[in-house]
């Protein structure tokens, strides 16, 4: 049977991400361009889809991976960034495939890197399993044995909107703006001096592993609010595993740190003497390229192509 070859597009604040992938989800080729807000929404759609392709390679499908809401319309319910504002409000399936006479299909982001574990990498097999993944903000998702969960909304696994009450404040705040890598950095400002401030959370990360006392108090402050997050997805799903994506989870020591603190903290936490649920923590298999390839499952299992 003749190759066939999809193109998934991964749709980010800083980056426009594409990648030609065949039959078997081997990334041909990939190559991106910068994220623009266009006056029109038009001109954005245009710029989005202007992706050539060697004629060697004829595509089949597109799949996209986006951020924000996206409802089973595939319209865009939520504003994300401001470099894909463009995005809110439209039917993303019907622009795509308006411009390139081809199947599409649409997928939140985190979902997409979900999927992709679940299907390619180390979910597959299991009955349940969480994706969650940490960045400038966090991203979630939960797999029954077959599929993402989306909920009645597309909703189902938001976990960046878990609700926590700060009583100092009076305030209801998002919990996936304690666990982000911007949260670690503004947890390490406000308790360094103001010549030591950090800018980035791998400055944070960095000063962490060679000692610094400050970096080692906003690290510790920072995993407690993500076993919180870990500790929701176990209580709603209970899933097999979950599993870690972004940036930081390349780091092993990151991962086995996770891990510890959840066990620490979980085993008092449930009233119990010894740690008594299943659920492991392990990295991502596919990282870079998780958005991309869930993407493009999600297109071919819509479509069946």
């Amino acid at each position: 049977m003749e190759q066939q070859y999809y193109l998934g597009i991964d749709v980010g604040g800083t980056f426009i991400k594409y990648g030609i992938v065949d039959d078997n989800y081997t990334l041909v080729r990939q190559w991106k361009k910068k994220s623009i807000r266009f006056e029109k929404d038009d001109d954005y759609f245009d710029y989005l889809c202007d992706a050539p392709v060697d004629r060697d390679t004829p595509i089949r499908a597109y799949g996209l991976s986006v951020p924000g809401l996206v409802g089973r319309d595939a319209i865009i319910r939520t504003k994300a960034a401001a470099s894909v504002g463009n995005l809110f409000g439209h039917d993303v399936n019907h622009e795509v495939s308006g411009r390139t006479g081809l199947p599409s299909a649409t997928i939140n982001d985190a979902k997409a890197a979900g999927l992709c574990e679940l299907k390619l990498g180390n979910a597959k097999g299991t009955n349940t399993s969480a994706c969650m993944i940490i960045g400038t903000g966090v991203g979630g998702c939960l797999c029954s044995a077959d599929d993402v969960v989306y909920g009645a909304d597309g909703f189902a696994g938001e976990i960046h909107f878990i609700p926590y009450f700060e009583a100092s404040t009076g305030k209801i705040l998002k919990l996936g703006n304690q666990c982000s890598m911007r949260a670690l950095v503004r947890f390490y400002n406000n308790l360094a001096s103001h010549n030591s401030r950090a800018a980035l959370g791998s400055d944070v990360i960095m000063r962490y592993r060679s000692g610094d006392g400050i970096a080692a108090q906003a690290v510790d402050m920072w995993m407690t609010h993500l076993v919180m997050d870990v500790i929701t997805m176990v209580v709603n799903w209970n899933p097999d595993v979950i599993c870690i994506g972004g940036g930081i989870s390349e780091e092993r020591w990151f991962i086995d740190l996770l891990t510890a603190r959840y066990r620490t903290i979980s085993v008092p936490f449930f009233n119990a003497t010894e740690e008594f649920l299943s659920t492991r923590i392990v990295k991502c298999r596919y990282n870079n390229s998780s958005n991309l390839l869930g993407a493009v499952l999600k297109s071919r299992m819509e479509h069946g192509v």
